[in-house]
């Protein structure tokens, strides 16, 4: 199928009233699939790591500069490839999910990198980005603000719903740094440790304990050392 190009905007639903209400138990504004595999004894993609294969279920891309066009003078502008604004204005006693883009590994899948990616393309010139991942705030209103930068608990919602709890613990810790020399996972994790216990994680790790208020670090032995003052 040869892509097709057009000029917005592009309403969904009923143009004419954009203030439709919603019933039922799921609603798209807009939606998009891409199958990929070999169903019809093709097979998708590529195999080199210099043209990879694509296959993106929204592709969202804003230019400017060379080649495309003179990059702007204007010094204020919001722009970004795909922006998702949510917008329930009011407190909203919700015990789901609720988030202006939400990144999801659907069920059965077993080889997925992450809910959400940062990516930086190349190689034909430099190529410089502030931050895989940042934060920005436009709000003087003094009550107003995030109430963390990161938050790595684990939200359950469906004991928030109602139902059992579905929340698995985190397999090898909340955050990784980076690998040790031995490739094992420089890590930060939170839990009940042992003085003198083997890590399981890299050289270097910190383990914060969240039942005797102390903190550890992997040795070079990969065992947790508590750290004393």
């Amino acid at each position: 199928m040869a892509r097709t190009t057009f000029s917005g905007p592009v309403y969904s639903g009923n143009p004419d009233n954009l203030n439709d209400n919603t019933s039922g138990t799921t609603a798209y504004g807009f939606y998009t699939r891409v199958e990929i595999g070999s169903a019809t004894g093709t097979s998708f993609g590529s195999s080199s790591y210099q043209t990879p294969g694509e296959a993106y279920g929204v592709f969202g891309r804003t230019q400017g500069g060379a080649p495309f066009s003179t990059t702007p003078t204007t010094t204020f502008n919001q722009v970004a490839g795909v922006a998702g604004n949510f917008a329930v204005i009011g407190t909203y006693a919700n015990n789901a999910l609720m988030a202006g883009v939400l990144g999801i590994i659907n069920t059965n899948t077993l080889s997925g990198d992450a809910a959400v990616m940062a990516f930086m393309q190349g190689d034909s010139g430099t190529t410089l980005c502030r931050a895989a991942f940042g934060v920005a705030m436009a709000q003087t209103t003094a009550a107003s603000g995030f109430t963390y930068g990161l938050d790595l608990k684990m939200q359950d919602i469906i004991a928030d719903g109602g139902g059992p709890s579905g929340v698995q613990p985190y397999k090898t810790a909340e955050i990784r740094l980076a690998n040790d020399g031995a490739s094992a996972p420089v890590v930060i994790k939170v839990g009940n440790f042992t003085d003198g216990a083997a890590s399981g994680v890299g050289k270097g790790s910190l383990g914060i304990d969240s039942t005797d208020g102390l903190l550890f670090v992997s040795d070079s032995a990969g065992n947790w050392q508590q750290v004393t003052v």
